[in-house]
């Protein structure tokens, strides 16, 4: 797959079990959990989207492998949105600050590398 971009994923999932016995009359409110997922989305079909979080042996395409392999059905996907490297100076991929801050205003590719991100990855995948 020579298109394979980079995204977060906001979807739907279903709570873990209670593992207790619960009378029916005093069960919580039950809503789902909205969670986010960042990958390569590898398939995107009407029925399911698939990313995946670890692409190796980049050099060597015909052999690339996938970890981190997840399947999201399309019913419960709420946005997807592509993750672009922004650049505002010389070392503005160095500097991307402490991951998952609450102050950070950007989502990038997490990469000094843009041949990686650019080349490499989408030949394999």
């Amino acid at each position: 797959m020579a298109d394979c971009p980079l995204v977060i994923i906001r979807w739907l999932d279903s709570r873990q079990p209670c593992g207790q016995w619960r009378y029916l009359s005093s069960l919580p409110e039950a809503r789902p959990v909205e969670v986010a997922t960042v990958g390569w989305l590898v398939k995107d079909t009407s029925d399911v989207k698939v990313v995946c979080q670890s692409v190796g042996d980049l050099d060597h395409p015909e052999k690339a492998q996938a970890s981190g392999i997840m399947t999201i059905p399309a019913r419960c996907v709420l946005s997807i949105e592509a993750l672009t490297e922004e650049e505002s100076g010389p070392n503005a991929s160095a500097d991307l600050g402490s991951a998952g801050s609450a102050d950070s205003e950007r989502f990038a590719a997490i990469s000094d590398d843009l041949e990686l991100v650019t080349i490499r990855m989408p030949r394999a995948l």
